[in-house]
């Protein structure tokens, strides 16, 4: 099974600042997605921080970047589906955000939801798409009030995450933004609790996130 990943555009209609050049993000896009049509693939996943915004811009302009760097990851022409970023609600609420992407078959006030693709004869693959941006205190991300290093899988999604690996008849593999491979500011806070939901039934084969612009990898307990 071939699917796509795209993470960590930050398109934004602004002037670059240290390493971020934001406008380029669109011409960078393109060209990734005329590349990853030609790739047979059964989809593609973004992994979140598909814009981000300019100082003091007012939350239209903001939404404007959001709709412009989407219609790029479109072009790719086949099922997408998205993982919520913190800089996606750095002006926005998850509502703005959720109403103007497109998750394929996926109702529009699904921040977190899984999907199955089927692989032939021999079974497919369930996805499970993570959402950890919320406050300790279990609230969403909405319009800048959050800290980036305050990310947390709630009470209730994570019973939701567990009902679906017990339920999951294939193997698994999860989709997330912020990491949950170790500790400190750019992992999940209790990502040792979403870890070890993780390990429980052993179905998961790996876990593809975003966020850390440095990139990394882990293998722990048998999930890549």
């Amino acid at each position: 099974l071939r699917f796509g990943i795209v993470t960590d555009p930050h398109y934004a209609d602004a002037a670059p600042s240290g390493t971020r050049y934001y406008r380029e993000s669109i011409p960078k896009m393109r060209e990734a997605i005329s590349k990853l049509r030609g790739e047979n693939l059964a989809f593609l996943a973004a992994l979140g921080d598909s814009k981000d915004m300019a100082r003091g811009e007012p939350d239209a302009k903001t939404l404007a970047n959001l709709i412009a760097i989407e219609a790029e990851i479109q072009k790719f022409g086949g099922p997408t589906y998205h993982v919520l970023g913190n800089h996606d609600m750095d002006n926005l609420s998850k509502a703005q955000v959720l109403s103007n992407i497109v998750n394929a078959g996926i109702p529009k006030d699904q921040s977190y939801y899984a999907f199955s693709v089927k692989n032939g004869a021999s079974g497919g693959i369930r996805f499970i798409v993570l959402d950890a941006c919320f406050t300790a205190d279990g609230k969403d991300y909405d319009h800048g009030r959050f800290q980036w290093q305050d990310t947390n899988i709630p009470s209730a999604e994570l019973q939701w995450l567990e009902r679906e690996l017990a339920d999951a008849t294939d193997p698994v593999v999860i989709l997330a933004h912020q990491r949950l491979d170790g500790a400190g500011d750019v992992y999940v806070k209790n990502a040792a609790q979403v870890r070890a939901a993780l390990e429980k039934p052993g179905k998961v084969l790996a876990v593809f996130m975003g966020h850390d612009h440095p990139g990394g990898y882990n293998l722990i307990n048998g999930i890549h």
